[in-house]
């Protein structure tokens, strides 16, 4: 067979795919990419008394989402009272909102992209825990 005879096929194959994904698809990994190879970023939240409070913490990315961890902290109060949030990496910021996560199998899946990407430290960090972290579900554009 001769490849003039596929290509009016595969262009239709190809345009079928292209409407299958969503349109803010690309959009919402751009806004991750900065973020996913980074070790370390800041997260940007303000206290009750309106100080701006800026704290390292680790972040991954699972299906083109942000996730961060917390126990109880001051940041984590900060976005429970309503606080607005923006993370840094380097040069880029971005504005987000937060949600708690209850889903086990998210939970789950965050915490293994956590121990692939920080590796022996993960596991030592996990020695130390007294309870479970507050997963948080990080939005972006929020």
């Amino acid at each position: 067979m001769h490849l003039e005879l596929h290509l009016p096929r595969l262009a239709g194959a190809l345009l079928a795919l292209a409407l299958l994904i969503p349109a803010g698809a690309a959009a919402a990994d751009d806004d991750w990419a900065p973020f996913a190879e980074t070790k370390t970023i800041e997260i940007h939240t303000q206290d009750e008394d309106g100080e701006a409070r800026k704290t390292k913490v680790w972040i991954v990315v699972v299906d083109g989402t942000g996730y961060v961890r917390t126990n109880d902290s001051r940041w984590l109060a900060n976005i429970r009272r309503g606080s607005t949030i923006e993370i840094r990496a380097g040069e880029t910021t971005l504005a987000v909102g937060a949600s708690e996560v209850e889903d086990e199998a998210v939970r789950d899946q965050v915490e293994e992209a956590f121990k692939a990407k920080y590796g022996a430290m993960q596991k030592f960090m996990s020695f130390f825990r007294i309870s479970e972290p507050t997963v948080l579900r990080l939005d972006a554009g929020s």
